[in-house]
């Protein structure tokens, strides 16, 4: 019986941590990020983006100028692959954003000409 009310006790605090970890997910007002003018993350679009692997827009890939991406408030960072699926491959990424930056950050080909070639990227609270 001991054993049992161990056991509950334990998973009550685990579904608690990830209860926990859910709440995290809640972004600031500020916590917003823009690929081409348009809002991928922010309080209209929602927060969908968070976390998942999305592929950049053939029409932006395909264009040597695009993208520019923007990433705005504290606590968020977008990272960039050259390549789809969000894979690394040797220094071909990009991190827009920072943990302790409440502006905003912008980049694009005109910072790193190989950018506009990027493929993937991923949206991740610090």
């Amino acid at each position: 019986m001991q054993f049992r009310n161990v056991f509950i006790v334990a998973l009550l605090a685990s579904a608690d941590a990830a209860l926990g970890a859910k709440r995290k997910l809640k972004l600031d007002s500020d916590q917003q990020v823009w690929i081409e003018n348009q809002p991928i993350l922010d309080s209209t679009v929602g927060d969908g983006a968070l976390n998942m692997c999305r592929q950049i827009a053939q029409q932006h890939v395909s264009n040597p100028a695009a993208p520019t991406v923007k990433v705005c408030g504290g606590g968020i960072f977008t990272t960039f692959y050259l390549r789809g699926r969000c894979e690394s491959y040797h220094h071909h990424q990009q991190q827009v954003g920072t943990c302790g930056n409440v502006g905003c950050e912008t980049f694009s080909p005109a910072n790193l000409q190989e950018f506009g070639g990027y493929q993937s990227y991923k949206i991740e609270q610090c």
